[in-house]
């Protein structure tokens, strides 16, 4: 996922292929067409990576009223990770969400397998001591069939199962997986799209995600108008997905703040009910 607090340059662009697909006349772009899938409630699943001071405060506030009206998580990212100490702000922000219903889970980098176990555990003990979470959003997964890789999600995902089987885990690659990331699993959930809206009117879920619940999929669309909006909201459910994100900020910054459209995403997630 793209991180707000860190520098373009350190995001992996993501490499899959995709048809190119125009959104000039998006609602037409993004016509849902009967397939395997069918959604009744599409949950929220949020990147809050914005300070809960100033405008990021009343953001976090939108996310709380959201959360009363639909299933929201909202990904809590203090310093591309934890940070070392409290903060004030973010707890109170935490606790009017958790009090409207939503959840909170904690973002953990781990660069595509770069990152050692050991530095991944340490933010996610570091988390449970300072703030009160609901699971991990554990970033930068793979999505290859490297054997050591699968292995490392899955001991990251053991390691937080071992610490409460109630720690809901959200693995992100970004893009679709092989099926293995998820019988074994090596996550709850999976992020399988999060790119631009102009990329997303191509996208289709791999074949092995209809024998699963939507619940366990997540599509993350930026970059797009208020005009696209509903249509992607539909083409999400319609899609495989369980949970589903669109703004319109873009590259390089997504999800430094919400967008303008906040309440009419919420109506249109309202209105798949």
């Amino acid at each position: 996922m793209f991180n707000a607090r860190t520098p373009v340059s350190g995001f992996r662009a993501i490499q899959w292929l995709r048809r190119v697909a125009l959104l000039a006349v998006a609602p037409l772009a993004f016509a849902v067409h009967a397939n395997a899938y069918a959604a009744t409630v599409l949950p929220l699943t949020v990147p809050g990576y914005f300070d809960p001071v100033g405008k990021g405060a009343g953001y976090w506030n939108d996310l709380a009223t959201t959360a009363a009206k639909v299933p929201t998580t909202v990904i809590l990212n203090p310093d591309s990770g934890p940070g070392t100490n409290a903060d004030a702000a973010y707890i109170a922000a935490i606790a009017k969400v958790h009090a409207a219903g939503g959840r909170v889970i904690g973002y953990v980098s781990t660069s595509y397998a770069k990152r050692s176990l050991s530095a991944v555990v340490t933010d996610i003990n570091r988390y449970i001591a300072l703030y009160k979470i609901d699971g991990f959003f554990i970033d930068e997964m793979t999505s290859d069939s490297v054997t050591s890789h699968i292995q490392f999600y899955q001991s990251v995902y053991n390691y937080i199962k071992g610490l409460s089987p109630a720690y809901s885990v959200t693995g992100n690659p970004g893009t679709n997986i092989p099926e293995l990331y998820a019988s074994l699993p090596t996550a709850d959930q999976f992020v399988v799209f999060e790119d631009s809206a102009k990329r997303y009117a191509s996208y289709a879920p791999a074949k092995w995600q209809a024998s699963y619940p939507a619940k366990r999929f997540v599509h993350i669309v930026y970059g797009a108008t208020e005009a696209q909006m509903p249509g992607i909201v539909s083409y999400a459910a319609m899609h495989g997905a369980g949970s589903v994100f669109v703004t319109s900020t873009g590259l390089p910054n997504p999800y430094k703040n919400l967008p303008a459209w906040w309440s009419q995403l919420v109506s249109s997630v309202l209105a798949l009910r």
